[in-house]
């Protein structure tokens, strides 16, 4: 029997609300060699009974059913979907996402095509709670690539190549390179395990072509997911560098591609200090420290020099400084990363106080939303229950009568009450002693 020309490794986790859609999906690909191993962390929802119902019903379909939840998540299901393949080629689906019914068949006739080890195509971001679609933050970077384009990944194409987002469920992947560089997903506790597949897939990588069609919708904002976290874990992003670092020097290329790297964590500290405040900030300061150590004096001002002295630049001098009062000082002025080579993903600076936040949100999602999204906000970041807060008390018992003026007088007491919050948070953690070094090859399981 001859082997599939391309599997499909579905990953879920508790995605019963979902995952018949993303199944049906693939299932209706109008590439029909294909294998799809749908692969479950331990569900204790009604996920796996909808898988074993999809695997009757289509031969194509091969589970493999985790009886716990593991500690890698979806690296060690995604991992476990890499050794079961047989295609000649690999993709990836989230298991909660919905695709385009010519997506895998147009990146591998475009694989074929250009004798590509990868093939990328763009996406979309659907919001699970209004159903409405919007670019994900790399849209830009497909203005230079309007038709299908392969390139060989030299020098100048590998950096170009690592700035896009590094999601692998718009990206096939040629068994030869799977095997040739052991391309497989770190495992451990922490998330974000895509940014150094992509590193390795790209730098490993001999060819890549370019898809520019929009053939995915990714779905974000539903409950339970990653990209919602605003906790301590979202630092564990950052475990990453030493996993990037690691396989840099394996292969003779940390010395060439240390720049990037240092770039690629300036980006991360800029989108994930937008994030964070009091007792968080000071985690998330001691958790570089030991990473921006690795970097000399030289390269971060190499650093400026390629893009700014702003907001990122003075948060990595005062890492390398090790002083946290500087630290939180930058990071809260709001402004967003230089803009330069290694932008920060294109994010708009409008602000990050509270009210700026409100001024945004009610242009663009209206009163309700507005009032809901900074409850959970403030709730996540400072601790404070926005409805028994003065701010909200003045809004009254009757919500059906509160306007638009109503919310920003509330939204500018509590920025007043915020600011000095933060004032004690950061006199605090001037007395608090730092967190014990780390950041080292050997602490990755942390």
């Amino acid at each position: 029997m001859a082997l599939p020309r391309l599997s499909i490794i579905v990953t879920a986790y508790n995605i019963e609300p979902y995952i018949r859609e993303s199944l049906d999906c693939v299932l209706a690909q109008t590439l029909r060699d294909i294998e799809i191993i749908v692969v479950d962390d331990g569900s204790s929802d009604g996920t796996p009974a909808i898988i074993r119902e999809y695997a009757e019903r289509d031969a194509r379909i091969r589970p493999i059913l985790f009886q716990t939840n593991t500690i890698g998540g979806v690296a060690t299901a995604a991992n476990a979907g890499i050794e079961a393949a047989t295609g000649d080629f690999i993709g990836f689906a989230d298991g909660d996402d919905l695709y385009d019914p010519t997506m895998f068949a147009r990146l591998h006739e475009a694989a074929i095509a250009h004798s590509a080890d990868l093939a990328m195509c763009d996406y979309q971001l659907l919001d699970a709670r209004t159903g409405e679609t919007r670019d994900p933050a790399d849209a830009g970077r497909w203005r230079d690539y309007p038709a299908e384009t392969a390139l060989d990944l030299d020098e100048v194409t590998r950096r170009e190549m690592l700035r896009f987002i590094s999601v692998p469920w718009r990206k096939i992947y040629r068994r030869d390179l799977v095997e040739r560089i052991n391309l497989r997903f770190p495992v451990g506790d922490y998330f974000y395990e895509d940014n150094p597949f992509h590193w390795a897939a790209i730098l490993g990588g001999r060819r890549i072509v370019l898809v520019p069609e929009k053939l995915c919708r990714h779905r974000v904002a539903r409950v339970g997911q990653t990209m919602a976290t605003v906790d301590s874990r979202l630092l564990r992003i950052f475990h990453h560098h030493d996993n990037i670092r690691d396989w840099l020097r394996l292969h003779g290329m940390d010395a060439e591609y240390g720049p990037d790297l240092l770039g690629w964590t300036a980006n991360q500290l800029s989108w994930v200090s937008q994030r964070t405040e009091g007792p968080l900030q000071r985690e998330l300061f001691d958790r570089l420290r030991p990473v921006i150590d690795q970097y000399d004096d030289q390269m971060l001002e190499d650093f400026g020099q390629r893009n700014g002295r702003g907001r990122t630049f003075r948060m990595l001098k005062a890492l390398k400084a090790g002083d946290f009062a500087d630290f939180d000082k930058a990071a809260l002025s709001g402004r967003p990363a230089p803009s330069g080579t290694l932008p920060d993903n294109g994010r708009a600076a409008r602000g990050n106080t509270v009210l700026a936040r409100g001024l945004y949100h009610l242009r663009q999602s209206g009163l309700r939303e507005t009032a809901r999204m900074t409850a959970r906000y403030v709730k996540d970041r400072t601790g404070l229950d926005l409805p028994r807060h003065r701010s909200w008390q003045r809004l009254g018992r009757n919500p059906q009568a509160v306007t638009n003026e109503d919310l920003m007088a509330a939204l500018t007491i509590l920025q007043k009450d915020i600011r000095l919050l933060r004032a004690d948070m950061m006199r605090m953690g001037r007395d608090l002693p730092a967190a014990p070094e780390r950041g080292g090859g050997d602490d990755r399981q942390d």
